[in-house]
Formats: structure tokens, sequence, C-alpha cells
């Protein structure tokens, strides 16, 4: 395994392989610290689940036991943002949803850190692809130009060899990138708008809890 790779770096042209490779690599260790973020540290699966213990605690004016399971439930990010209103919950309309958007301001660059980059990985790999191909068909058109008989023949081969290595590794890890931004962008989305929804959800809460302690007076 080890010599077929060593084979292919060398085919491909030493320097574009490596350029891919390290790419390739940043872009893994991206994907992975990424994936272990958003699906398991930052993601509340039973967000409905848990608005609803929430909102249960609000209506019976137990905010205090409302805040200590928002803090049980961190570091995920919908808890934190959460917690952030709750403790705000005696204070005008306008002061929750101010308490509330700076805590989601806060937790939104956790979300987006590092995903951005994996268009760019993408679009490098391509490049160092392409131009891996240029080297490739540079040495071919040398060999035609300098070269006869079946020498021409095997540097010919080996130039058009470097330009299809270089093109598949870059294609490659490229569409790898992509399809892995695809997938963490749209869970990226998924969380800020689980965010944005109970936020919103909360400050109605807040208020009618509100209205409903004035009724009571």
């Amino acid at each position: 395994m080890f010599e077929f790779i060593k084979l292919k770096f060398h085919q491909g042209g030493e320097f574009e392989m490596s350029a891919i490779a390290m790419i390739l690599i940043i872009s893994i260790v991206i994907i992975i610290e990424r994936t272990y973020r958003l699906w398991l540290q930052y993601d509340l699966a039973n967000s409905p689940g848990f608005m609803a213990a929430v909102q249960k605690m609000v209506m019976n004016n137990s905010i205090e036991n409302a805040i200590r399971l928002c803090k049980k439930a961190r570091p995920k990010l919908l808890p934190y943002v959460l917690a952030e209103g709750l403790k705000r919950a005696n204070d005008s309309a306008e002061e929750v949803d101010n308490a509330l958007e700076y805590a989601a301001l806060n937790a939104v660059p956790k979300v987006s850190y590092g995903v951005p980059f994996l268009a760019t990985t993408a679009n490098v790999a391509t490049l160092l692809g392409l131009l891996g191909t240029i080297h490739g068909l540079i040495r071919s058109f040398e060999a035609v130009a300098e070269m006869t008989g079946t020498q021409k023949q095997e540097v010919l081969g080996q130039g058009i060899s470097q330009a299809l290595t270089a093109t598949f590794f870059g294609l490659g890890t490229a569409l790898i990138c992509l399809v892995a931004y695809g997938i963490l962008s749209m869970k990226q989305k998924a969380i800020i708008d689980d965010i944005s929804e109970n936020s919103a959800r909360l400050t109605d809460l807040l208020y009618t809890r509100k209205m409903k302690l004035k009724g009571s007076k």
C-alpha cells in the first residue's frame, strides 16, 4: 500500500501531490472537529422536549429551576442562550430580547467557525490539481519537441500520467471538501434556526408569564 502511494505521488508530481495531501489532511481535521462540535457538543437533539420542560417551569413561575436546567445542559448552545434570557425574566421584553440576542451573537461564531474554510480548501485543491495537469502537459510537450523514438514516448507517457494523477487527486480532495461543506453548513443553519426560533418562543413565554402575574394581583 505504501509503495502504491509512493508511486502515485511520484507519478503525479511530488510538489503538487504533497500540497494536495496537506490540504486533504487539514480538511479532514476540520471536518472531524466540526462534526464533533456540531453533532455532539453544541446541538441539542431533543430541543422540543427541552423547551417543553422550560415552558412548564416558566409558567409555574420556577425561573430558578429553569435556569438550573439550562446550566445542566451546557455546553449545548440553545440552553446557554435561553439561560441568558431567563436571567432577565423580571425585566422588560426589550431587555429580555437584548439579552437573548447578545447570547445568540456569542453562540453563532462557535457554530460557524471553520466551516467556510472548507470552501477555500476545495478551491485550492482544484487549482493544485490543475497546476499538476499543466506541469504534466509541459513535460509532455517538451518530450515531443526535444526527444525522439521510444524515449519520447516514455517521457510523454510520464507527463500525461502526471497530469491525470494530479487532476484526479485534486478533484477528489475538492469533492470531499465540498460535500462536507454542504453537510456541515446545513447542520450549522439548523442549530442557528433552532436557537432563533426558541429564543423568540421564550420571549413570548416570559411576556405571557408577566401578564399572568399582573392579572393575578
